[in-house]
């Protein structure tokens, strides 16, 4: 099979897609090149947001299969696949170690905040000892607002810090699902804001769409209890980010954890890249040695799949 890789960061990892795809052509392609490569692509492997248009997907006639790396789909013309009969494939996120490292980012913003760690660094630094007092997660409420994969990967590392945790859903979960995940209260997303309420800690892991664009606003961030802590781990677009800015500049909200950000990369003038009550890691949560092999491993075995006929694994469409 003929399998293009497009992203300017798969374009460094060329020789690595070699050795693991040895058993086809395999190339790599930016947005300065991608125009001219996928000519004649059978695969097209993009990252979540990467821009794949009708025009694109048109200008590549033995184009088979468009493969997420990721799980979202953001970016890709569905209709013009759906048009042209490529078939659409995305890479679940829990199971690849993509959810399983998104997780531990959201934890790792969590014990941040809690923690105070900017000030205790600079307390070490200076001989200043037993001090700030932290916030312990043990006891804490937190809620989780999405419970896809990603969702119940978080509310498990949760429960077992002993946390008391609420869930939010756009569907109905099932009780016994519920149950597995630790999640104790249970809400459908039109009742967000009253979920968060008495919460300390709030996870957003929705996908993104035009439904869940810009939930997370000021009448949101009102409806949190004063000295809660925000955590975004799922999209940037999720979030209005002049709301979020106002609520800790307000200090209504203790603190927020961002791994993600509307703009990426962000606006060098955007002030929560500096703000003193936000934790910021690069959009890295997904980003490690495990993903990256289980993501890999996953997208070659749909390769095989396509090339032996056989049935794709998550499949988003009806395809030809």
């Amino acid at each position: 099979m003929k399998v293009l890789f497009y992203s300017k960061e798969f374009v460094q990892l060329r020789d690595t897609f070699l050795v693991w795809m040895k058993d086809h052509h395999v190339d790599t392609a930016d947005e300065t090149t991608i125009a001219q490569k996928i000519v004649d692509a059978e695969v097209l492997v993009s990252r979540p947001g990467a821009p794949v248009s009708a025009e694109l997907l048109r200008s590549a006639p033995g184009l088979k299969l468009q493969q997420q790396w990721g799980a979202g789909l953001e970016g890709i013309d569905l209709d013009a696949c759906r048009e042209l009969g490529i078939a659409v494939c995305n890479t679940p996120s829990r199971g690849t170690g993509n959810a399983e490292g998104v997780s531990e980012i959201a934890l790792l913003h969590m014990l941040l905040l809690g923690r105070k760690y900017s000030f205790a660094q600079e307390n070490a630094r200076t001989g200043k000892m037993f001090s700030p007092r932290g916030i312990s997660l043990w006891r804490k409420t937190a809620c989780v607002v999405g419970l896809g994969n990603l969702g119940r990967t978080i509310t498990e590392r949760l429960a077992v810090m002993g946390m008391t945790l609420r869930g939010v859903n756009r569907s109905p979960v099932a009780a016994d699902r519920l149950e597995k995940m630790g999640v104790g209260e249970f809400f459908l997303l039109d009742r967000l804001r009253e979920a968060v309420s008495g919460c300390r800690f709030v996870v957003a892991a929705l996908a993104l769409n035009d439904e869940t664009r810009g939930l997370f606003d000021e009448s949101f961030f009102r409806a949190m209890d004063k000295g809660a802590f925000f955590i975004n781990v799922a999209r940037g677009a999720l979030v209005k980010e002049d709301d979020l800015l106002r609520a800790l500049n307000e200090k209504h909200l203790a603190g927020a954890g961002l791994d993600v950000l509307a703009d990426e990369p962000p606006r060098l003038d955007n002030p929560l890249l500096s703000h003193p009550s936000v934790t910021l890691t690069p959009h890295i949560g997904g980003n490690t040695d495990e993903s990256a092999k289980g993501i890999f491993e996953f997208i070659r075995d749909n390769v095989e799949r396509l090339a032996r006929g056989e049935a794709l694994l998550s499949r988003q469409d009806s395809g030809r």
